[in-house]
């Protein structure tokens, strides 16, 4: 249901809203003053709306079908998953403490969705059904991804509606902290309800609670993005603000998905460059892609040649622990650091569902940091990428790069 027309807009917002419909074809140069207006815009509601509606950016990080793998689907709208819950997964982020270090889910590249103040007909806004502070697992979850986690013991509900109830950041933060040691601590987090009936007060508060916990947690999770859920737009009405790659290994995807999109929905959306933060107090910052065309990269057809599960006694972790036996092809043996989040890709697409897998992290925890140990360390002048196996335990700690190298590739 759309708003009603009479509305309270934020003063800083109001030479946006101004702007013809977002339809019409526009210069990346204005594309880029918009993105960077909201990413700035730290109010603490948009009038008698959340932030959400008028400032900060809904990100969604995606990953384009292989057709040589039978798969076939458009980025921009809703995922089998989606459909299934009815809503999809977004991640926001904000000048004002609200960052994370990359996309999330091993991509370069996604798009941006226009917030509902800045939505003009015929597109129509999509709508926030709930806000987690850090990254939620919420594809397990019910009430419409908002509510209870299937791989957790306890009962979950959105934070509102838990006993008692959690209605504030530092209650929110007590609620998530008390679970540090627990390596389903994200799972068991609550998210904030923000779905009719709810007054607009509630609504606010709801996202106000939501920015406020995050800025509390973000330099201990900077590594892991926020997490939303929104309802589904309809079949290629999502209102994308702008396509945009975090490094040039997302150029040509974003470009892919640029042409598509104009293909599909006959509109045109300019591809923005997001250079995300390095640290927890670094601010992202924006640019418009070079107009030059990029040159084609050269990737593995395959990285991977074998993966297969084990249990292996281990001197730190245990008698039993599962560790994944991961054979490179040659190729994968032979990348660079530009492409490794491709080859993590490979093995994360490939195990993401399994419980080994699910039961440390929904991003494999520190599998990718021991990963690209392999591929860097180096000992008694033996490259490590060269062992004929590489042995991940998904229990191993995250650590620094530095760390892992001196352990061995073993964090413990």
């Amino acid at each position: 249901m759309k708003k009603s027309l009479i509305r309270t807009v934020p003063l800083l917002l109001v030479p946006l809203l101004l702007h013809p419909a977002w339809a019409n074809a526009e210069s990346c140069a204005e594309t880029l003053k918009k993105v960077e207006t909201l990413y700035n815009n730290t109010v603490d509601s948009c009038g008698q709306d959340p932030a959400s509606d008028c400032s900060g950016l809904l990100v969604r990080g995606t990953h384009r079908a292989d057709p040589a793998k039978g798969q076939k689907w458009d980025v921009w709208n809703p995922s089998p998953k989606a459909v299934e819950l009815g809503t999809f997964a977004a991640s926001y982020m904000r000048a004002d403490g609200i960052s994370y270090e990359d996309p999330g889910m091993s991509t370069q590249n996604g798009y941006l969705i226009t917030p509902r103040d800045l939505v003009r007909d015929p597109e129509t806004p999509v709508h926030v059904y709930c806000a987690f502070p850090n990254d939620a697992w919420t594809d397990f979850r019910n009430d419409r991804g908002c509510g209870d986690n299937k791989n957790t013991a306890p009962t979950e509900a959105v934070c509102q509606a838990m006993k008692p109830p959690v209605s504030t950041p530092n209650a929110w933060v007590a609620h998530f902290t008390q679970y540090n040691n627990n390596r389903q601590q994200d799972q068991l987090q609550c998210g904030f309800n923000m779905r009719n009936p709810m007054s607009s007060k509630e609504r606010v508060d709801a996202f106000r609670n939501f920015m406020g916990a995050r800025k509390v947690i973000n330099s201990r999770e900077f590594q892991t993005q926020t997490e939303l859920r929104l309802g589904n737009p309809k079949t290629d009405e999502l209102p994308v603000l702008a396509f945009f790659y975090s490094d040039q290994r997302g150029l040509n995807d974003a470009l892919a998905n640029q042409k598509d999109y104009k293909a599909k929905t006959g509109k045109d959306r300019n591809i923005i460059k997001i250079d995300f933060p390095r640290t927890p107090v670094a601010k992202a910052s924006f640019s418009c892609i070079q107009t030059s065309t990029p040159t084609e990269p050269k990737f593995c057809d395959k990285y991977i040649e074998s993966s297969t599960w084990v249990q292996r006694p281990d001197p730190k972790l245990g008698p039993n622990t599962w560790s994944l036996t991961v054979v490179p092809t040659a190729c994968g043996r032979a990348i660079k650091d530009d492409q490794t989040d491709r080859m993590f890709a490979e093995l994360y697409n490939k195990h993401k569902d399994d419980q080994q897998w699910r039961e440390y992290s929904v991003n494999g925890g520190s599998l990718r940091r021991q990963m690209v140990c392999h591929l860097a360390a180096v000992y008694d002048g033996k490259p490590v990428r060269n062992k004929p196996e590489w042995n991940l335990e998904p229990a191993r700690p995250y650590v620094d790069q530095a760390t892992a190298v001196a352990q061995h590739c073993n964090p413990y």
